[in-house]
């Protein structure tokens, strides 16, 4: 696709659903889905790249994931099952898998940063 078609499939297709998705999980959190939401406050600036350094950066360790799992075990979850499973299918590619990767395969730094970098 081209970056006009890009973009016109992300606002009339991506955007919708995953407005749906995020306000099906939680409303109040998550009022106003908008391009910003996912690309950042300056998406336009930069071009919509990702991953996005503005949403929360991925843990580095074992430690901070164990962490993360304490205090957004809901989050997570949602995440990894319907958020990037969501993405994938839109996005038509297949869906990362640690134990059967696959180039082009769509996982959580496609949009997250990690603290790692």
């Amino acid at each position: 696709m081209t970056k006009e078609q890009r973009g016109k499939y992300m606002a009339g297709v991506v955007l919708p659903k995953m407005r749906e998705v995020f306000r099906t999980f939680n409303g109040e959190k998550y009022p106003a889905i908008g391009c910003g939401t996912c690309h950042g406050k300056e998406a336009r600036a930069r071009g919509f790249e990702m991953p996005n350094p503005e949403i929360m950066p991925l843990p580095a360790t074992q430690e901070e994931w164990g962490k993360v799992m304490q205090e957004k075990p809901d989050v997570l979850k949602f995440m990894g099952e319907t958020v990037k499973p969501e993405m994938a299918k839109l996005l038509g590619v297949p869906e990362y898998a640690p134990q059967n990767p696959q180039p082009g395969a769509l996982g959580c730094t496609a949009c997250h940063t990690s603290k790692k970098e």
